[in-house]
């Protein structure tokens, strides 16, 4: 790789890592900030917990964020290289036009694999894992589960009011718990409170203190005149089952985009044998892989728009090469909603933008290498 060559190497990556950092962050906060806003709003979960989570989703994040920096990196850079005439400098010293974009062609083909290792392997688990842990977050400090000053029923059998919560302390507490239709058998009230989760054993202790309680009949709880008082402690010990709250809220992998490659081969193996369509997990099979190769598709189309934006509107050109983007991912979303129509083929569908891609940007380049129009 000569000095040259180097040269566009170095801005490209430049580039490319800050476009890739901005995409990532706002992909991120796209998909993650409401659920974790829930948990720090709470002020019981400490930030540093919850904001970590966040690395779960870095490698699906990526796969989007990576083609759309690659082809930034790619406007932006020889946008201002053709302006400034120095790619026309470059060709005037003998390079050639292919020899100058190789460089970038190989960066985005070793990103296109990097995506293609998150797609079929990395990405999928991460994303349940995420899920996972932010129930388990959420169980760890009992009190991200309660908002002051209404009723909270996140606990399977119980409606809480509490007035204040601080960490895992809680203040004038009203606890009904109720029956499977919904019915209220007792009350018990108190003073304050302390919450102490027990994941492994699927409990949360509830340490009240000055309760007093009311007990009404299990066979006719809807009747006032049965209301009976029931316990008076200055201390009392409350023990929720959570084991049905953690088998509802924990995610079930039973769908295609939370399986890895190596599962979803054999599942539309064993699909096919029972009779059963498998087209949803064939078009995301497809999907994968089509989508990784993105980085290559968008470089090759970004590249000649950027040499040509300088020749017209920047903006306008820029603004093409975007909607072609957005193109793409419609395209890759139309093949996913035809997911359940086999006859219309649509794990071919997923692959006509990236072939799109590829053809108009060889044909923009050929043109451009044959006419030194730079």
């Amino acid at each position: 790789m000569n000095t040259l060559q180097r040269y566009i190497l170095r801005q490209i990556v430049v580039t490319f890592v800050l476009s890739v950092l901005i995409f990532s962050i706002v992909l991120l906060a796209g998909n993650a900030i409401k659920r974790l806003l829930d948990l720090l709003s709470t002020r019981s979960v400490p930030a540093w917990p919850v904001l970590s989570q966040m690395v779960y989703l870095l490698p699906f994040v990526l796969t989007f964020s990576l083609p759309m920096g690659i082809m930034t990196a790619c406007l932006l850079v020889f946008g201002r290289l053709s302006a400034d005439n120095e790619i026309s400098a470059m060709r005037a010293c003998g390079m050639s036009f292919w020899q100058l974009i190789a460089p970038v062609l190989l960066v985005a083909f070793l990103m296109s694999l990097v995506c293609l290792e998150f797609n079929l392997q990395e990405s999928p688990p991460l994303k349940l894992a995420f899920k996972q842990n932010l129930v388990r977050l959420g169980l760890e400090h009992p009190t991200a589960q309660l908002q002051e000053g209404r009723f909270n029923d996140e606990f399977p059998g119980y409606l809480i009011y509490v007035r204040r919560v601080k960490g895992n302390h809680i203040r004038d507490v009203t606890i009904y718990q109720l029956d499977a239709r919904g019915n209220v058998l007792q009350s018990i009230r108190a003073v304050e409170g302390w919450l102490q989760p027990n994941i492994d054993q699927k409990q949360v202790k509830i340490l009240l203190r000055s309760v007093r309680s009311e007990a009404r009949d299990p066979d006719d709880p809807g009747n006032p005149q049965k209301v009976r008082p029931g316990i008076v402690a200055d201390n009392y010990e409350l023990v929720m089952d959570v084991a049905t709250m953690l088998a509802a809220a924990q995610p079930v992998k039973k769908t295609s985009e939370q399986m890895m490659f190596t599962e979803l081969v054999p599942t539309i193996a064993l699909l096919r044998q029972h009779g059963i369509n498998p087209s949803p997990y064939v078009v995301h099979a497809h999907e994968r892989w089509a989508v990784s190769f993105a980085c290559v598709a968008f470089a090759m189309i970004g590249i000649p728009f950027g040499i040509r934006a300088h020749r017209r509107e920047t903006t306008i050109g820029i603004a093409f090469a975007l909607g072609l983007a957005f193109f793409y991912y419609f395209m890759v979303i139309l093949a996913k909603a035809l997911s359940n129509q086999p006859a219309l083929c649509p794990e071919i569908l997923i692959w006509i933008p990236n072939l799109a891609f590829q053809i108009i940007g060889m044909v923009l380049l050929w043109r451009i290498s044959r006419v030194g129009a730079v």
